[in-house]
């Protein structure tokens, strides 16, 4: 007996909980990793607590903050054919072997370039990561319960994100960088233990009886008619390359529809919210110290994250309705917080002015465009070009973080969050009038709402 089926015997009903929680640890730790450049470049550009012996320079810091990114979008392509050669858990484990390396090396290093090099390497993580895990995922979950149960990776996520604003702030950089150590090697044993491998690279690998032998545990109704689709779409799965997927028009299609809303989460601005909190509200003059108008901005991020799932749960608002709203919401507040750094910044009646804005962009980012964006790109694409696809998407998502980021001290900050209310407009039309939500599950490869031109 394999050790994951003593934790299923354990968990019993639960046990896809269990493995839904430990795959979405990785957006926990992804967000942690997104997050450290708030709290940490705010001490390495002082004196105090600084390990480096010397305040870091703004090209530093950008960088600091950056080459995550280039990492990222390399990340994806790089484990494309050895995620489909050893499979989704495989890959996983050893992607998470990266994080107490790149982590412990920033305990004991003094040199800046030691920075760059753990960023790059835990961007290599995290894109490859997130081009695996929403597959792995919707693979593992039965199909009614996946958009249901994906969307939980924004409670994971921004819960990443208020501990690392919180320890991060009051704690030594040495043992805030220890404690990721010690949960990252907790996840990778759980992971490694605790998990089963996908159905369909059980499918694959070793056939029938054993995808059915994991189903089992999976599953608490009839697994037949699963199992069957599962074959068939490994009968029916072919090696797709890159350019391959250009020529095809149906796939390039599925490729726009997948990676749109992904750009529109990110140009949305709350790459650059999460990334240099602190450093946008020291250029306010809130009465409050930057680190704990962060922590308030994260602390909402994280007691409003169930309104995407509770909207999905519901079914009141179509998934074209959801991001609406979300879309229009944050363009609104991304153009209040321009309109303050053009105008009202000297003005001491308007200094609320960014502290609420931000408040009120998370509510809405939360509304549905941080999970609706990652569950489409797990279940749009068809199980053929699956891992390819989602490759693809998410390395042009990260590439494109880049130059915002680099961008943070050589371009004003009122014209950051004015790039962003455009981004967030141009989003709306795009969902109105391109973008359709289907509420139905289309058949055989496409289990979410599919998106529609």
């Amino acid at each position: 007996m394999a050790t994951w089926e003593y934790c299923a015997s354990l968990f019993g009903p639960y046990f896809v909980i269990f493995i839904v929680c430990i795959g979405h640890t990785s957006f926990f730790l992804i967000s942690v990793t997104l997050s450290w450049t708030s709290p940490v470049l705010a001490k390495l550009g002082e004196a105090e607590d600084n390990p480096l012996g010397r305040p870091i320079t703004t090209d530093e810091s950008d960088l600091i903050g950056s080459l995550f990114f280039v990492g990222a979008s390399v990340g994806p392509l790089l484990f494309i054919h050895i995620v489909k050669k050893f499979g989704r858990k495989k890959v996983l484990v050893l992607l998470l072997t990266i994080v107490p390396i790149a982590y412990g090396m920033l305990i004991f290093v003094k040199k800046v370039e030691y920075y760059y090099l753990s960023r790059i390497l835990l961007g290599l993580y995290s894109g490859a990561t997130l081009s695996v895990v929403p597959v792995y995922l919707s693979e593992i979950i039965a199909p009614d319960d996946v958009a249901f149960l994906m969307s939980f990776e924004t409670l994971f996520g921004f819960t990443g994100i208020l501990i690392t604003y919180t320890l991060g702030s009051f704690i030594p950089l040495k043992y805030f960088n220890g404690s990721i150590v010690v949960f990252s090697v907790i996840v990778i044993i759980l992971l490694s233990f605790g998990c089963p491998e996908s159905p369909y690279y059980m499918m694959q690998v070793k056939g029938k009886d054993e995808a059915r032998r994991v189903l089992r545990r999976l599953r608490k109704q009839y697994i037949e008619k699963e199992l069957e689709h599962i074959e068939k779409t490994i009968e029916n799965e072919t090696s797709k390359s890159y350019f391959e997927i250009f020529k095809s028009k149906k796939y390039f299609k599925t490729i726009i529809l997948a990676t749109i809303p992904l750009l529109l989460q990110q140009f949305c601005g709350i790459t650059l919210i999460v990334t240099y909190s602190q450093l946008i509200f020291q250029e306010t003059k809130l009465p409050l110290a930057p680190h704990i108008c962060s922590i308030i901005v994260v602390g909402l991020l994280e007691v409003t994250c169930f309104l995407a799932p509770t909207l999905l749960k519901s079914k009141r608002l179509s998934l074209k309705n959801i991001m609406t709203l979300s879309l229009a919401g944050t363009a609104i507040c991304n153009l209040v917080i321009s309109i303050y750094f053009f105008y009202g910044k000297n003005l001491p009646a308007l200094n609320w002015v960014p502290l609420v804005s931000l408040i009120l962009f998370v509510v809405f980012f939360n509304c549905g465009m941080d999970p609706i964006a990652w569950t489409i790109l797990g279940q749009t694409y068809p199980r053929n070009i699956s891992f390819v696809g989602t490759a693809l998407s998410t390395s042009v998502y990260f590439i494109s973080i880049f130059p915002i980021l680099y961008s943070f001290y050589k371009v004003d900050m009122t014209y950051l969050f004015l790039g962003s209310f455009f981004s967030c407009t141009f989003g709306v039309i795009y969902v109105r009038f391109i973008f359709e939500g289907s509420e139905k599950k289309v058949v055989e490869d496409i289990h979410l709402q599919k998106a529609l031109i």
